[in-house]
């Protein structure tokens, strides 16, 4: 790919995420002057516990993957690794999707270790946060089930086929992969790359039994997404509005905005905000409101990233090339 065709690329992605940004500030009327005036409401050491919790899951993040990396080469220091990974985090604010690939060549770099093997446990991390997400989707909609089927029908218009056909299109899903593995074998092809793909991912998840504590390796994965959940929760005390709702609206508020980090803005600017702020509205706040809480949900936690991503850069760059030393705990 050409450095102008990724410059442009990088340049809509920016624009698509100021626009929502404009779209949704302009159509709640919320000017600086107002949000200024909510900003004294705050409380912020509601939000700088939330940051805590969010830098420790990092931490947590550094942890496994250095588990990951010894069980199929050594075991490196902890502090390289969480310098390449919160570096990584900072970059996707500027490159969206490219945190992922660099830090694992940073490593390499740094460890002379094989970055297409270390991009490999990246895939099985990925993989296995797919399920957890999925997972936590499944336990929000069963909890909320009577609130969120509401919303849909009444407030967003979604009708009743509609859901049936999410449910139909979800169960193909399912079928399509005994269709996909019959076809790989007498086909081949597509089909075949299509089912070996399918199975790397699989077997990615499975390779966790083969770690030396496997158990270890899920407890942090628990720690992660429950390190998200509980930021989720805490930053509701920092916001009067938000503060008498309860941990189901936590559950549901970070799922909603969890689908606008997956939308290709620069760190989900603008997507995260609306899909925060349609949860929100959903409980009951108001529009307005729920829009400015969406920024204090998002930027003291980006900028804290960047913060923090920055430091581990700046490790990186200390660490001399093609470093073989081990650490043991």
């Amino acid at each position: 790919m050409s450095k102008l065709k990724k410059a442009l690329q990088i340049l809509a992605s920016l624009a698509l995420g100021i626009g929502i940004l404009y779209w949704l500030f302009t159509k709640e009327n919320l000017d600086w002057a107002s949000f200024r005036t909510e900003m004294t409401t705050i409380n912020w050491f509601w939000i700088i516990l939330g940051i805590i919790n969010l830098q420790l899951s990092w931490l947590y993040r550094a942890i496994r993957w250095q588990m990951q990396i010894e069980a199929i080469d050594r075991r490196y220091a902890l502090r390289d690794l969480w310098a390449a990974s919160i570096a990584g985090v900072a970059i996707n604010y500027l490159i969206p999707r490219s945190g992922e690939l660099l830090k694992c060549a940073w490593v390499g770099k740094k460890t002379g270790s094989s970055t297409p093997r270390l991009i490999g446990t990246v895939v099985t991390e990925r993989a296995i946060d797919i399920l957890c997400l999925l997972l936590i989707v499944c336990i929000g909609f069963f909890l909320e089930y009577d609130v969120l089927i509401s919303f849909l029908l009444e407030e967003a218009k979604v009708p009743y086929w509609l859901l049936y056909l999410g449910l139909f299109g979800g169960l193909l899903g399912l079928a399509s992969l005994f269709v996909i593995k019959r076809l790989a074998r007498s086909k081949g092809g597509i089909f075949a790359k299509a089912w070996g793909l399918i199975t790397a991912l699989w077997e990615g998840i499975l390779s966790v039994k083969k770690l030396k504590r496997p158990f270890l390796f899920i407890a942090l994965t628990l720690l992660i997404w429950s390190s998200y959940v509980l930021m989720q929760y805490l930053v509701f005390f920092a916001y009067p509005p938000a503060s008498n709702f309860g941990f189901e609206v936590a559950l549901i508020v970070f799922i909603f905005s969890s689908f606008g980090i997956v939308v290709p803005t620069p760190g989900g600017i603008g997507s995260f905000q609306f899909f925060a702020q349609t949860a929100l509205v959903i409980y009951g706040m108001a529009s307005a409101s729920a829009l400015f809480f969406a920024n204090i949900m998002f930027w003291p936690f980006v900028i804290s990233n960047i913060v923090f991503g920055t430091i581990g850069f700046l490790i990186l760059s200390n660490t001399p090339d093609k470093s073989n030393s081990i650490e043991n705990i």
